[in-house]
This record gives structure tokens, sequence and C-alpha cells, in this order.
């Protein structure tokens, strides 16, 4: 995909090692606005450490990764790039919504300051106003009678759609997603699924690292296959799941859809 105005996430040859590990090897990757690109492939692919790259919880050692036609994580000294300071990447961030596979949410905030407090301290929304943007947000995510509950008197299910509505309420032009139901019981599995149909048929860029064979089928405009690093395979789901190319794609889908 070149880089036009509708190129929301592009990925040029980035490499990222774990000390000796070579975990990211010249990596291209793009993602339009309003696509919803699934990845997946065997444990230890390279599937997490892409989507943490994204928004810059995990540096990289080589090529360049733009959000918005922005550099995430860097800036441009003496034509070479260099980590930019924290403050600068809490604010390159913003753009970039993650839902974690374990919640993440504070446990001694209620739901409502869970989902209020980043809006107010890096948007500069009145108490008024975040609370306005949070209500809807469980109306969405149907929890709104969740509001002054703690995380500990929700089920995992609820606390993920709390995780949820949290990175929506930064308003954000992409959400990435880490495996977002594989810490759940089996039958909370659905409701989070829901909403993050929901939210695909909305328009909304995302970028979900999943096992959910079948979701990914349903709700993914791009499957992108990764092996040992590298995007050894993707295409529309048809043709990822009816007919692949490659031997490990073919021995995974073996693997989780029989």
């Amino acid at each position: 995909m070149s880089n036009t105005q509708d190129t929301l996430i592009e990925i040029t040859a980035i490499e990222k090692w774990f000390d000796r590990t070579k975990v990211l090897d010249k990596v291209d990757f793009s993602v339009a606005r309003g696509e919803v690109v699934v990845l997946i492939g065997p444990s230890g692919s390279g599937k997490t450490t892409l989507l943490r790259c994204i928004n810059h919880l995990e540096s990289v050692q080589g090529g360049r990764i733009l959000v918005n036609g922005k550099p995430i994580g860097y800036r441009t000294s003496n034509y070479r790039l260099v980590e930019d300071s924290e403050r600068n990447i809490a604010i390159q961030r913003r753009d970039v919504g993650m839902v974690f596979q374990r919640f993440n949410l504070f446990a001694n905030m209620t739901v409502m300051r869970n989902i209020t407090i980043a809006p107010r301290l890096l948007l500069g929304l009145s108490e008024a106003e975040a609370r306005e943007r949070a209500e809807a947000l469980l109306a969405q995510v149907n929890l709104s009678e969740k509001a002054e509950a703690y995380p500990h008197e929700l089920s995992g299910g609820q606390q993920q759609r709390i995780a949820i509505a949290r990175a929506l309420a930064m308003t954000p032009k992409v959400l990435l997603f880490d495996e977002p139901t594989s810490a759940l019981d089996p039958e909370m599995v659905g409701e989070v699924l829901t909403v993050m149909k929901d939210l695909a048929t909305g328009g909304m860029t995302m970028v979900i690292v999943t096992h959910e064979m079948g979701f990914a089928r349903q709700v993914a405009d791009r499957v992108v296959v990764m092996s040992k690093g590298a995007i050894i395979e993707e295409g529309r789901p048809d043709k990822i799941f009816g007919a692949p190319k490659h031997p490990v794609t073919r021995a995974l889908l073996n693997a989780v859809m029989h």
C-alpha cells in the first residue's frame, strides 16, 4: 500500500531483537483508514511484538513506523532517527488505542474514573465532558449500570468491555487488540467479540491479534499470517481460510479449525 492519505499505519522494514533473537525481520506492513486487519500465526511468530511496536511499547532496531503520517517513538536528528521524549511519545500515542489481553484496568478506581482519567489528563477535558463521553461509551458496550463499580466486581468479559471503552475515550485513530479474548472464560468471549464487530461495522480502524478464527473470518478486511518474525502470507479472509498458499498457514488452520 502506498503512503497516501488513506494509509493510517505505514511500517517499513522494521527489525526487532530481544538479546540475540531476531523477533521481527524487516517487516513491511500497512493499514488503511477504516480497515480491519487480523494478525494470525503460530506462538512466537512476532504478532504481539509487531502490535506493541506500533505504539512504541517496544522500540525497534531498524526501519520506521508512521502513524497518521508521523513517526511514532522517534524524531529525526541530523538525518538520523533518535528516540523521542516520553512526553512526545505520550502525545503520539493518543492516536493509537491499545486493548490488552489482561485488561490492565486501575484496580483502585471505579469504572467511571478508569475511563475519564486519561481524557482529563491528556486531552484537557473537563470532568463534565469526560463523564458525558464515558457515559456514551458505557452505553455503547452495554455496561451503563457499572459506572460506579470497581474492576474486581466485574466479570472478565465486563472488564474487557470497559478496557475497550477506556481506549475509545481517547478518540484514537486506530485500536490495537492483543488477543483480547484469550484470558476469558468461553461464555464471555461472545460479548467482547460483539462489541468489536460493532466497532468494525462503524468503520473503526483495527489491528487484531487473535486465535478466534471464526471471528477473523467474519470481521477482517485482510488477514496477515506471520511466522518466525516475518509476514509469510496475506489476503482477504476467504482466500486465506479457503485456499492458504503457505504450508505454515495450512498447518496452523488445520490445527485450530479441526
